[in-house]
């Protein structure tokens, strides 16, 4: 059943649709969940996916039979979005879509589920935060941080010697950016504390209601590429966030 697109606007944060109802299925085997069959614009074949970001890349590079196979045995509940810039058709032809296009929130139904995952899930690797424990200056120069940048609900605790976990209540796609900024300027700088390293700061982020807005281990080389701009914040968080 095709639907007549009058609008085309992109998800505000933390929207999660609960099903989609298209899959486009590419060549190479990539699936989106969408809101409906693509529409062919100039050449281009337009996908709206459940998210509400926007792709266009060639119609040759869809599975016609696949795409309708898929949305036909209900797959549409998958988690399938690809949207890694270097792997997605999409993401090499257009421009950079807003964070909050691209961020993917579970619900606590969800949330739950993931406590148990399956045995060949892939689990985060331990980073090594250092013996001993954080000094309090570090903790209360974070915090201070976060404060500044608009964000009051958090705990900041340390979780070794080089080793900070920074949990943070964050509703708008503005606060994410600027806790991973904030984050990144302190642990370059070892947040100004002398004879002080920050190896690892973990970030874990949600919603007042409980959604997660995304966990972050940032390494000290991830945080000095973030203070170079050799990577931009949107890229760090579709390439690092782990749910």
């Amino acid at each position: 059943m095709k639907k007549n697109l009058t609008l085309l606007v992109f998800a505000v944060l933390f929207a999660v649709p609960a099903f989609a109802r298209y899959i486009v299925v590419l060549k190479d085997g990539t699936r989106y969940a969408a809101k409906a069959k693509w529409t062919v614009v100039k050449g281009k074949a337009l996908v709206l996916l459940e998210n509400g970001q926007a792709l266009q890349f060639d119609p040759s590079l869809i599975d016609v039979a696949k795409s309708e196979a898929m949305t036909k045995i209900g797959s549409a509940q998958a988690d399938i979005i690809d949207l890694n810039p270097a792997t997605s058709p999409a993401a090499k032809q257009a421009p950079q879509a807003s964070l909050g296009s691209q961020i993917k929130l579970r619900t606590r139904e969800q949330q739950e589920a993931a406590k148990n995952p399956a045995p060949a899930a892939t689990t985060v690797p331990a980073v090594a935060g250092g013996t001993g424990v954080m000094p309090d200056i570090v903790i209360d120069k974070f915090d201070r941080a976060y404060d500044n940048v608009g964000i009051y609900e958090k705990s900041v605790k340390s979780s070794g010697g080089r080793a900070i976990r920074a949990e943070l209540t964050v509703d708008t796609e503005e606060r994410v950016f600027n806790a991973i900024s904030a984050t990144s300027f302190l642990m370059v700088r070892n947040a100004g504390v002398e004879g002080q390293q920050i190896d690892i700061v973990e970030l874990f982020m949600k919603t007042t209601n409980g959604g997660s807005a995304g966990r972050f281990q940032m390494t000290r080389a991830d945080a000095e590429a973030l203070d170079k701009r050799t990577i931009s914040q949107q890229e760090y968080f579709v390439k690092k966030v782990i749910y």
